[in-house]
Protein backbone atom coordinates (compact mmCIF):
# COMPACT_ATOMS: atom_id res chain seq x y z
CA UNK A 1 0.00 0.00 0.00
CA UNK A 2 1.34 3.46 -1.20
CA UNK A 3 0.76 6.65 1.02
CA UNK A 4 0.34 9.76 -0.46
CA UNK A 5 0.74 12.96 1.50
CA UNK A 6 -2.37 14.79 1.93
CA UNK A 7 -2.31 18.70 2.27
CA UNK A 8 -0.90 22.34 0.89
CA UNK A 9 2.52 20.65 0.73
CA UNK A 10 1.57 18.09 -1.35
CA UNK A 11 0.66 20.12 -4.13
CA UNK A 12 2.97 20.72 -7.24
CA UNK A 13 4.73 23.73 -7.61
CA UNK A 14 2.83 26.12 -10.15
CA UNK A 15 4.59 27.06 -13.02
CA UNK A 16 3.34 30.25 -15.39
CA UNK A 17 2.20 29.12 -18.39
CA UNK A 18 4.70 29.31 -21.69
CA UNK A 19 3.19 32.14 -24.13
CA UNK A 20 2.87 32.33 -27.13
CA UNK A 21 4.10 35.76 -27.65
CA UNK A 22 7.73 36.93 -29.84
CA UNK A 23 10.87 37.10 -28.61
CA UNK A 24 11.25 41.24 -27.93
CA UNK A 25 12.25 42.33 -31.38
CA UNK A 26 15.63 43.83 -31.75
CA UNK A 27 15.39 46.25 -34.49
CA UNK A 28 12.25 47.65 -36.99
CA UNK A 29 13.51 48.85 -40.79
CA UNK A 30 10.04 50.70 -42.30
CA UNK A 31 10.12 50.65 -46.03
CA UNK A 32 7.82 52.48 -48.16
CA UNK A 33 7.03 50.85 -51.43
CA UNK A 34 5.66 52.91 -54.26
CA UNK A 35 4.49 50.82 -57.65
CA UNK A 36 5.24 46.89 -58.47
CA UNK A 37 2.62 44.96 -60.09
CA UNK A 38 -0.27 43.40 -57.25
CA UNK A 39 1.78 39.76 -57.50
CA UNK A 40 5.08 41.83 -56.67
CA UNK A 41 3.20 43.95 -53.51
CA UNK A 42 1.80 40.74 -52.42
CA UNK A 43 4.85 39.10 -52.26
CA UNK A 44 6.61 42.01 -50.33
CA UNK A 45 3.52 42.19 -47.74
CA UNK A 46 4.18 38.20 -47.19
CA UNK A 47 7.42 38.78 -46.66
CA UNK A 48 7.10 41.71 -44.03
CA UNK A 49 3.89 39.71 -42.65
CA UNK A 50 6.46 36.58 -42.35
CA UNK A 51 9.06 38.91 -40.51
CA UNK A 52 6.65 39.91 -37.91
CA UNK A 53 8.74 36.81 -35.64
CA UNK A 54 11.84 37.72 -36.61
CA UNK A 55 14.54 39.67 -34.89
CA UNK A 56 14.44 42.12 -38.00
CA UNK A 57 10.98 42.98 -38.37
CA UNK A 58 9.75 45.02 -41.69
CA UNK A 59 6.91 47.25 -41.43
CA UNK A 60 5.18 49.10 -44.65
CA UNK A 61 4.96 52.45 -44.22
CA UNK A 62 1.94 54.31 -46.11
CA UNK A 63 2.72 57.18 -48.39
CA UNK A 64 1.71 59.67 -46.13
CA UNK A 65 3.70 59.20 -43.21
CA UNK A 66 6.74 58.96 -45.69
CA UNK A 67 9.48 60.58 -43.75
CA UNK A 68 9.21 57.97 -41.08
CA UNK A 69 10.61 55.04 -43.84
CA UNK A 70 13.95 53.48 -43.13
CA UNK A 71 13.92 52.32 -46.89
CA UNK A 72 12.51 53.42 -50.03
CA UNK A 73 11.72 50.56 -52.77
CA UNK A 74 11.04 51.92 -56.09
CA UNK A 75 9.38 50.76 -59.26
CA UNK A 76 11.52 52.05 -61.89
CA UNK A 77 9.49 50.22 -64.68
CA UNK A 78 6.55 53.15 -63.67
CA UNK A 79 7.10 56.00 -65.28
CA UNK A 80 4.25 57.31 -62.46
CA UNK A 81 6.76 56.09 -59.63
CA UNK A 82 9.62 57.40 -61.19
CA UNK A 83 8.17 60.99 -62.50
CA UNK A 84 7.12 61.31 -58.28
CA UNK A 85 11.17 60.32 -57.46
CA UNK A 86 12.22 63.37 -59.77
CA UNK A 87 10.46 65.37 -58.09
CA UNK A 88 10.66 63.96 -54.56
CA UNK A 89 12.97 66.18 -51.86
CA UNK A 90 12.28 63.38 -49.35
CA UNK A 91 14.43 60.81 -50.84
CA UNK A 92 17.84 63.17 -50.31
CA UNK A 93 18.95 61.20 -47.44
CA UNK A 94 16.98 58.12 -47.15
CA UNK A 95 18.18 54.56 -48.28
CA UNK A 96 16.85 54.46 -51.99
CA UNK A 97 16.09 50.94 -53.80
CA UNK A 98 15.31 51.28 -57.48
CA UNK A 99 14.04 47.99 -59.36
CA UNK A 100 14.43 47.96 -63.24
CA UNK A 101 14.46 51.37 -65.00
CA UNK A 102 17.70 53.56 -66.84
CA UNK A 103 19.24 55.33 -64.16
CA UNK A 104 18.79 55.33 -60.39
CA UNK A 105 18.43 58.67 -58.08
CA UNK A 106 21.81 59.44 -56.79
CA UNK A 107 23.37 56.71 -54.31
CA UNK A 108 21.00 54.92 -54.54
CA UNK A 109 21.21 50.73 -55.03
CA UNK A 110 19.66 49.87 -58.37
CA UNK A 111 18.36 46.36 -59.10
CA UNK A 112 17.57 44.60 -61.91
CA UNK A 113 14.01 41.84 -61.88
CA UNK A 114 13.31 39.04 -61.28
CA UNK A 115 14.55 40.13 -57.26
CA UNK A 116 14.74 37.30 -54.86
CA UNK A 117 11.65 39.09 -52.67
CA UNK A 118 12.28 36.24 -49.61
CA UNK A 119 15.50 37.58 -49.44
CA UNK A 120 14.12 40.96 -49.00
CA UNK A 121 15.33 41.38 -45.36
CA UNK A 122 19.10 41.06 -46.38
CA UNK A 123 18.67 43.27 -49.49
CA UNK A 124 17.78 46.10 -47.21
CA UNK A 125 20.14 45.70 -44.93
CA UNK A 126 22.65 45.38 -47.32
CA UNK A 127 21.27 48.72 -49.13
CA UNK A 128 21.71 50.56 -45.70
CA UNK A 129 24.98 49.39 -45.08
CA UNK A 130 26.86 46.97 -47.60
CA UNK A 131 29.18 46.29 -44.24
CA UNK A 132 26.44 45.21 -42.08
CA UNK A 133 27.66 41.85 -40.02
CA UNK A 134 23.77 41.22 -39.66
CA UNK A 135 24.10 39.81 -43.52
CA UNK A 136 24.57 35.76 -43.47
CA UNK A 137 25.48 35.56 -46.75
CA UNK A 138 27.41 37.69 -49.25
CA UNK A 139 25.80 37.26 -52.56
CA UNK A 140 24.75 39.74 -54.89
CA UNK A 141 21.77 41.47 -54.88
CA UNK A 142 20.86 40.48 -58.69
CA UNK A 143 18.56 37.79 -59.13
CA UNK A 144 20.37 34.76 -61.01
CA UNK A 145 17.10 33.26 -62.37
Amino acid sequence: MIILPIGPESEPERTAAPTSRPAPLQSTLRVLVYGFSPSERELIQGIVSLSQRRPLRLELTRSDDAETADVILLDGADAKVMAWAAKASMLVGKTVIQVDGQSAPHGATHLQRPIQWPKLPSILLQALDPNSPLLSTRQSLISTF
